[in-house]
């Protein structure tokens, strides 16, 4: 975004004259190729955005809240559970889980319920036996 805003900023503090088909073309296929650019750059930073953050966003906290649970129950019992993933996986391997879990891969469901339930016990207890 920057480079446009500097192209831009270039053209329109430059002397004024008459602009040539070609020259207009080139200007036109440049900020086309920048916003490629751009928007691809854009892409392949959301490929490595947080696997972990995007486990915890997308399905453990609306999952939790779904069985039941408040969402600062659902947050509580989610944070517990993603440190503990953070601390047995790196964060390719958990993608390479996630996906799989995501994939409707039975193992990667008991990988991923089998980390939270010692954070969701625990949670269970305080509200059942007001600990």
């Amino acid at each position: 975004m920057a480079i446009i805003n500097t192209l831009i900023y270039m053209y329109s503090t430059r002397p004024k004259h008459k602009m040539t088909k070609t020259k207009r073309r080139f200007t036109a296929l440049a900020v086309v190729l920048m916003g490629l650019s751009t928007l691809t750059l854009a892409q392949k930073s959301g490929l490595a955005a947080d696997p972990f953050q995007d486990f915890y966003n997308r399905n453990c906290v609306p999952e939790a809240q779904k069985s039941g649970l408040t969402k600062s129950e659902a947050e509580q019992g989610c944070t517990c559970t993603v440190n503990s993933l953070k601390n047995k996986y790196t964060t390719r391997e958990f993608n390479d889980l996630l996906a799989a879990y995501r994939g409707g891969s039975a193992n990667a469901k008991r990988t991923l319920t089998s980390y939270g339930e010692a954070c969701f016990d625990k949670i269970l207890d305080d509200l059942l036996f007001g600990n």
